[in-house]
């Protein structure tokens, strides 16, 4: 087997990322979609009530990112990772990544079982990953009014101050009072398995962001997030047909950059700090396979003859902030068709069957105390997803 040279990208002194190398690809399960006509044209719309986040394609692609202890006391929390070809996506990326376009931090337990096709009444502290790094001090901030239950009410806490040989008689207020180190007891101390959510009174009734360093704990590590379709996430995602074009032929390889097709021409391209779609046009004589695109309303409409470029030949600038310089500041050109949660990728176009293939990037994103947010380019795909036929509708989303 013969790897591509991966690209080795340094941010700052104290940051390392290393991008994807490409391997085989992992098995492609169908999107559910659905169908629009319109006249002679078709359109598969993604059907967003029944996708989640176990329900996406798993990535493609290897990666990794660390960061460093320097960078992570800023943070709060070390949002380092690796991740394989095959990977389910939602074990690959954290709350904190995609909180800006999904609010998912604003849902409860309570709230996140209700709007889960599944129910499980069996879960523990265990299954709710972010417990392991809460102290009784943090589970305190988040949940005030632990302080006025007595402690043998509270059984993790009852057997975490039991451990640490502290008298367990009282209310959880006056164990606080009676001795500074309670607040630093970390439940990580403990066999989370063995407690129920409910162990902790109003657990199951306080919002994720109350929590400690929530933003690094992976969409899988909260129970049944990944159950929820993004139709019901507390920020829904965009359905992204403001903006819909013909997909009228594609082209493969043999195209190239050409110096009378600039961006005028285009519809794929960078993202901006404000999640703006900025075209950007192939480099004269770079490979350049590319969908191009017609118009419902003709050749006097805006769309007619724009070329949407191959990201698998055609990188961009992307990213802003400290984590800019990750994979080199670059990413596959392309478009936020469904909002800043992901860059939708034209990956490969097969000429004798006339399809234009898609995939999903994803991008890390961190909120630092003074320095404000900061994003890698979208580098973590592709997510394989839904392709389009020649002659049928193709989603272009906003702008």
């Amino acid at each position: 087997m013969i790897l591509k040279k991966a690209i080795l990208s340094i941010v700052s002194t104290s940051l390392l990322a290393v991008s994807l190398l490409e391997l085989p690809r992992a098995a492609v399960a169908e999107i559910p979609t659905v169908t629009y006509t319109s006249g002679k044209y078709q359109l598969k719309s993604p059907d967003w009530s029944k996708i989640s986040w176990s329900s996406l394609n798993p990535v493609q692609e290897p990666g990794y990112i660390n960061i460093t202890p320097d960078i992570a006391s800023k943070l709060g929390y070390n949002p380092s990772r690796s991740w394989s070809a095959g990977q389910d996506i939602d074990s690959v990326i954290m709350l904190g990544d995609v909180d800006e376009a999904f609010a998912q931090s604003q849902f409860t337990l309570q709230m996140i079982a209700s709007r889960s096709a599944n129910q499980n009444n069996q879960l523990t502290l265990e299954d709710f990953g972010l417990m392991k790094w809460q102290t009784i001090g943090s589970l305190v901030k988040a949940i005030p009014s632990l302080r006025n239950i007595n402690v043998r009410r509270i059984k993790p806490i009852q057997d975490l101050l039991q451990k640490a040989g502290i008298y367990t008689g009282g209310t959880l207020s006056q164990a606080l009072n009676y001795n500074t180190k309670v607040s630093k007891l970390s439940l990580s101390q403990l066999d989370l398995s063995k407690y129920a959510l409910t162990s902790i009174p109003k657990l199951t009734e306080t919002r994720i962001s109350k929590f400690q360093n929530w933003q690094q704990s992976f969409i899988n590590q909260v129970p049944l997030l990944n159950k929820v379709p993004f139709d019901k996430m507390p920020q829904t995602i965009n359905s992204g047909l403001d903006v819909v074009g013909i997909a009228s032929v594609v082209l493969g390889k043999s195209e190239r950059g050409d110096s009378r097709a600039r961006e005028n021409y285009f519809v794929s391209g960078k993202v901006t700090r404000s999640d703006k779609t900025v075209v950007v046009a192939c480099g004269v004589g770079q490979e350049c396979p590319y969908l191009e695109l017609g118009d419902v309303a003709g050749q006097q409409g805006n769309l007619y003859g724009k070329r949407w470029a191959s990201g698998s030949s055609q990188q961009v600038d992307g990213g802003f902030g400290i984590l800019q310089r990750v994979n080199g500041g670059k990413e596959p050109t392309g478009r936020l068709v469904y909002g800043s949660g992901f860059k939708v990728v034209l990956t490969s176009v097969n000429e004798s069957t006339g399809t234009a293939n898609f995939g999903l990037f994803f991008r890390i994103c961190m909120n630092f105390f003074l320095g404000g947010k900061s994003c890698t380019p979208y580098f973590i795909g592709p997510v394989p997803w839904v392709p389009v036929q020649e002659n049928d509708l193709v989603i272009l989303g906003r702008g």
